[in-house]
């Protein structure tokens, strides 16, 4: 990634912004709505069945209407939910997403991040990303975790290179919890 851009308002209002991949793709990066339903759901077709597995940590098994529409309603007090978004053959497709649930106390959030398969290694996950620790610092929250499957070696890299610190989860196994302090 090489430049980004970007304009975080108030939590009430979208958050829209632009990234430029390492290829020199222009990621424009926003925040998800409603009406992107349909786009969401081809994006989760589009990730493989373990890919699924790990991003939702087993949860989702089938990317339905139904899921897809929860994951686009997302409640702007608590949560902040991004896409990436490309125009590829004069149309716009969602290659990655990434999102954070706060504590009830806001102190802290748990967050998550999704690429394409074929939009891997090109700075999705890290643009997008970025922007979403920037979202959570002006929103005064002190810490993010996210929780992987152990195997999910991409994304331990990505946390690893954000400054996230892993740990294995005491409760589980087969999940590494990463953690990343936002302020003192």
């Amino acid at each position: 990634m090489t430049a980004a851009t970007a304009t975080i308002q108030h939590p009430d209002h979208p958050f829209e912004g632009t990234a430029r991949l390492r290829d020199g793709t222009v990621l424009t990066i926003r925040s998800i709505a409603p009406s992107d339903a349909a786009r969401e759901r081809a994006f989760l077709a589009c990730l493989p069945a373990e890919t699924r597995g790990h991003r939702f940590l087993g949860l989702i098994k089938d990317p339905s209407e139904s899921v897809a529409r929860e994951l686009t309603a997302v409640d702007p007090a608590t949560s902040v939910s991004l896409v990436g978004i490309v125009r590829e053959r004069d149309r716009e497709r969602e290659v990655g997403t990434a999102l954070f649930s706060t504590s009830p106390n806001a102190v802290h959030c748990d967050c998550a991040v999704a690429v394409a398969p074929d939009w891997q290694q090109r700075g999705v996950g890290t643009a997008l990303m970025m922007h979403l620790i920037e979202a959570a610092r002006r929103r005064g929250i002190r810490r993010m975790y996210a929780a992987d499957a152990a195997r999910c070696k991409g994304a331990h890299s990505l946390a690893e290179r954000l400054g996230f610190r892993p740990r294995p989860d005491p409760e589980d196994p087969v999940v590494t919890t990463h953690e990343l302090a936002l302020a003192p």
